[in-house]
């Protein structure tokens, strides 16, 4: 049985459209449906046929309802219906990495560095996830990978195999896993394990930065990896999709939470937007072109066959027009015809027309160029003011009200093509409510800030400055996927955070215990991933100072603070939960003189620090561990947790108050030992008449020791 468009699955799901030109293969039709009893909600349904293994796809989407994720798609029911599974998920609205790829790939422009590397980042804890629940995604590859519309993170799609890894004695093979992606072992029959999802996500971030797919980069003959040019500027980077993509198990990372602390460490690449492909360059200035030579003049034969023809046309128009026919209608086609006569020599041709037509036809010829060159005059000045204004309004300033259509107007002395790129972009602004003046303001800072040579001059509509409006639409597309990052009530507020806002909300935070160096290097922290190049604590000027305000905001609402009363010399063992992509922070106050002695245990996926009452860094930021601190002068210790995670993680801590050691009381006063000669002299000398006695050395009090006798007096 085929499944149709219209067909209801189970009294519930509409089918709308089959997704993917694939009818059949392992992993069965995936269809769009609409849930008609959640407002024609849209659902994704697999059908599974009775020519796929139905004992075994039941099985595997039981497993993977139990996978709570935010980046894993909830899984529905099973329905069975006249021999057919239907499985039913979430739908999820986006767009696949395959679909962004080819669309960079018409105005020739692939991923990033960054943009990779903060994919890595955001789908290495899925898989961690799924691994830990000893599941395997099994076929990762761009199609497979959906931009989630609502936040911008990663969403993997159509698992190839889930499956156990310790499940059956010999494991199983992955079933449609698509070519190129799974590794070479897996072809061969090996059974499919963790490392293989890494391998996968390894080839992906290759096809990425370089748009070619995995045929063009993996070598047949050597089974070596063409790496990205874009990789020549980011060793570390390098070096770990190295170790991702690693035939030598030695070599491969134990596992995809080792493997995100791996590429946690690195520093994020100044851009984290599309860059140009690396076969291609963009020239900035374009050299200015050679005039060309004039064109020779047209040999006499050529010429007078042209003049006689367009005369005899002429000629045939003035018999069949009406007599009050503007002449100003004919008058642009004959401007030629003019300038050629007044250079050359009238032909034999046109001796043969009659003197009252050529009079007829010059006298034409100059009413015609007395009122088309004020009609090209006011042509050119309202093209060019024209210009100039809407090259500002679109720049500059704010976006006019859409047409009723729903478009914006722009600017038509743009090419049609950037009149489409710059129609997109405002139409992506709208969605994600962003102020679209302070948005423009943002990206004409940063392209002045990239060249500063041009001395706050911004590119205009002229054809030179066309390699720099390319330029201006590349960093709007890097700008606007960091700014996709925020949720929506913070992107709402861009552009009207003030810095009492900032004080109001740091005097909160220093209330409950946190000290404002510490809570710099938070924010700090978190500012990496949007404003990369200024991760300093030093706050951005305008306009990025509205990200910088965003993103403290974004973490501190994630901040939990929770202080800790340590009594000196009894062990306590708390237990506590770090938010998905939060921090949270123990204050914990000391006896006076005091030491500490803590442990945290918990997932990978944490990070800890540690720092003084006043700020100073005491133990740098790092996996977690123990630590052990001598006495500090003053309290609270302030120990910092953050989760780089997209779920909530656990921990458990355990800390002691060490009082500080005993001060030795003052030993008693003891009489001289006999070999001290020196303090205690057995026989004093004798003084000599005339002789100021030497100063006896001062010695301790010795209460059972007769003092000595005086010495006798000086003359």
């Amino acid at each position: 049985m085929t499944a149709a468009q219209g067909q209801v699955i189970g009294g519930r799901y509409r089918l709308e459209r089959r997704l993917g030109a694939e009818a059949g293969g392992p992993q069965g039709e995936l269809w769009q449906a609409s849930d008609q009893l959640a407002a024609d909600g849209p659902v994704a349904l697999r059908r599974i046929g009775p020519e796929q293994d139905q004992a075994r796809a039941r099985e595997l989407w039981s497993r993977l309802q139990g996978v709570l994720h935010p980046q894993v798609p909830r899984i529905g029911a099973v329905i069975e219906a006249e021999g057919q599974l239907w499985l039913v998920r979430e739908w999820q609205a986006g767009r696949t990495y395959q679909q962004l790829l080819e669309l960079r790939a018409e105005r020739q422009l692939v991923f990033g560095a960054g943009e990779v590397l903060l994919l890595l980042r955001q789908l290495l804890p899925v898989l961690a996830a799924l691994h830990s629940q000893d599941l395997l995604h099994g076929d990762l590859s761009p199609a497979n990978l959906l931009r989630r519309d609502s936040d911008g993170l990663p969403v993997p799609l159509d698992f190839g195999l889930v499956r156990g890894t310790s499940a059956g004695p010999a494991g199983e093979r992955l079933l449609g896993a698509t070519p190129g992606y799974a590794p070479p072992e897996l072809a061969r029959g090996e059974p499919a394990q963790p490392w293989m999802d890494l391998h996968a996500l390894g080839v992906v971030s290759l096809v990425l930065l370089s748009g070619d797919g995995p045929e063009r980069l993996l070598d047949p003959a050597t089974m070596q990896w063409r790496w990205p040019a874009a990789l020549e500027h980011e060793p570390e980077l390098l070096r770990h999709l190295q170790r991702l993509l690693s035939r030598h198990p030695e070599e491969r990372f134990a596992s995809a939470g080792q493997a995100l602390v791996a590429f946690q460490s690195l520093a994020m690449p100044d851009s984290t937007g599309p860059v140009p492909r690396a076969d291609r360059t963009v020239v900035l200035v374009p050299e200015a072109a050679p005039a060309a030579p004039p064109p020779p003049p047209p040999a006499p034969a050529a010429a007078e066959a042209a003049i006689a023809a367009a005369i005899a046309a002429d000629v045939a128009a003035d018999v069949a027009a009406a007599p009050r026919r503007p002449a100003v209608e004919r008058a642009e086609p004959q401007l030629p015809l003019r300038t050629a006569a007044a250079t050359t020599p009238p032909p034999p041709a046109a001796v043969a027309v009659s003197d009252s037509v050529r009079r007829r036809h010059e006298e034409r010829e100059e009413e015609a160029e007395g009122g088309f060159w004020p009609v090209l005059i006011a042509l050119v000045l309202s093209a060019v003011v024209g210009t100039a204004v809407g090259w500002w309004w679109l720049s500059r300033g704010k976006v006019a009200a859409p047409a009723p259509g729903g478009q914006s107007e722009l600017p038509s002395s743009l090419p049609p093509s950037e009149v489409d790129q710059r129609q997109q972009l405002l139409n992506r602004l709208r969605a994600m409510q962003v102020d679209r003046a302070w948005f423009l303001s943002l990206v004409d800072a940063a392209l002045l800030a990239q060249y500063p040579e041009r001395n706050g001059r911004l590119p205009s509509d002229s054809l030179e400055d066309a390699p720099l409006r390319r330029v201006w639409n590349e960093l709007a597309e890097e700008w606007l996927a960091r700014v996709e990052q925020l949720p929506l009530p913070l992107r709402r507020r861009l552009g009207s955070f003030s810095a009492s806002d900032w004080e109001q909300r740091q005097g909160g935070f220093v209330r409950q215990g946190l000290s404002p160096a510490v809570l710099r290097e938070l924010v700090s922290a978190s500012v990496q991933n949007l404003l990369p190049s200024r991760a300093s604590q030093a706050m951005p000027p305008e306009p990025f100072r509205q990200i910088w305000y965003s993103a403290a905001e974004m973490m501190l609402e994630n901040l939990r603070i929770e202080p800790i009363e340590a009594p000196s010399g009894n062990a306590q063992v708390l237990s506590a939960e770090v938010p998905a992509s939060g921090a949270r922070l123990f204050p914990i106050r000391l006896p006076a003189g005091h030491g500490l002695a803590l442990g945290v245990s918990g997932s990978p996926l944490l990070q800890m620090s540690v720092y003084s009452a006043g700020g100073t860094l005491l133990e740098p930021r790092g996996p977690l561990r123990v630590v052990t601190l001598d006495a500090q002068k003053s309290s609270p210790v302030q120990l910092l947790l953050t989760n780089d995670g997209v779920a909530p993680a656990l921990i458990r801590l355990s800390l002691r108050a060490d009082p500080p050691a005993p001060t030795p009381p003052p030993a008693p006063d003891a009489p001289p030992a006999p070999e001290e000669p020196q303090d205690t002299p057995a026989t004093p000398a004798p003084a000599t008449p005339g002789a100021t006695p030497a100063p006896a050395a001062p010695a301790a009090p010795a209460p059972a020791t007769p003092p000595a006798p005086p010495a006798p007096p000086s003359n």
